[in-house]
């Protein structure tokens, strides 16, 4: 299954400037946000936007087409 990945912040810089923080990632039927975390080999704590909703639940599995909105947690004072 496909699914569209956008990368923000400092996760952008990850992948080419002309891809604009957008990738698609082809993924086994079933795979879970954790799945897809772990095939970019992203390992910081990270905030996820499922089809424009948030999700705290990585082990939610995806599904072809969705798309997955991945950003670091802003903090500062």
């Amino acid at each position: 299954m496909q699914v569209n990945v956008v990368l923000f912040g400092m996760l952008r810089e990850r992948l080419a400037k002309d891809s604009r923080g957008r990738l698609s990632v082809e993924l086994p039927e079933g795979a879970s946000i954790a799945n897809l975390l772990t095939a970019l080999t992203i390992d910081v704590p990270v905030l996820c936007s499922l089809n424009g909703q948030m999700e705290r639940d990585f082990q939610r599995s995806l599904s072809d087409g969705d798309e997955l909105h991945i950003f670091q947690p802003v903090g500062g004072g």
